[in-house]
């Protein structure tokens, strides 16, 4: 479910603990070209639905890191039977998130549409998505709806509960323009 658009590599991303916190972290490498303006207004503001994020450097290493304390990845959370509030909170987070990036003047390419890299609480269902201000390639536009049709063809539903809140979904999505 990799929707990125060339722009890093995802053996470039890992955790880190420190103390109750676990980060996901990106170390800066010499060739990348910061957005500058995106990670101030990353690092400086609490965005609905990213993650908080955090920049560090340490003698002439550089990183980006990440607040995903607290928070499963979307593969993980996606496991098993997954009810409604589960379907409709992560589609949710990831519409406000959009919303947001707009709002702050963000660029949407920035951001990792990977299940593996969308974060979501358990017990809330909300979610945070990673929004990498790195330049490092050919950039595809974000497609959401593919997305989301990708999640919903490769879920399974709970079949405890009306689940025709699925097809409506599907219906919506294939013909949304």
């Amino acid at each position: 479910m990799d929707g990125r658009r060339g722009q890093v590599e995802m053996n470039e991303l890992y955790f880190e603990t420190q103390g109750n916190n676990t980060y996901l972290v990106y170390k800066i490498k010499d060739d990348d070209i910061i957005d500058s303006m995106s990670l101030g207004m990353l690092s400086n503001n609490k965005i609905a639905g990213l993650a908080q994020t955090i920049f560090m450097q340490m003698d002439s290493e550089r990183y980006i890191k990440f607040n995903v304390s607290s928070r499963v990845s979307g593969k993980q959370f996606f496991t098993g039977a997954v009810n409604r509030k589960r379907v409709i909170g992560v589609f949710k987070g990831i519409i406000n998130a959009m919303i947001a990036v707009e709002e702050y003047m963000l660029e949407q390419n920035s951001i990792i549409l990977d299940m593996d890299y969308i974060f979501a609480d358990v017990t809330s269902c909300e979610t945070n998505l990673i929004c990498l201000p790195v330049n490092s390639g050919q950039r595809e536009p974000v497609e959401i709806r593919e997305f989301f049709k990708k999640i919903m063809f490769n879920t399974q539903f709970d079949q405890t509960e009306d689940c025709g809140y699925v097809t409506k979904i599907i219906n919506y999505l294939n013909s949304a323009v």
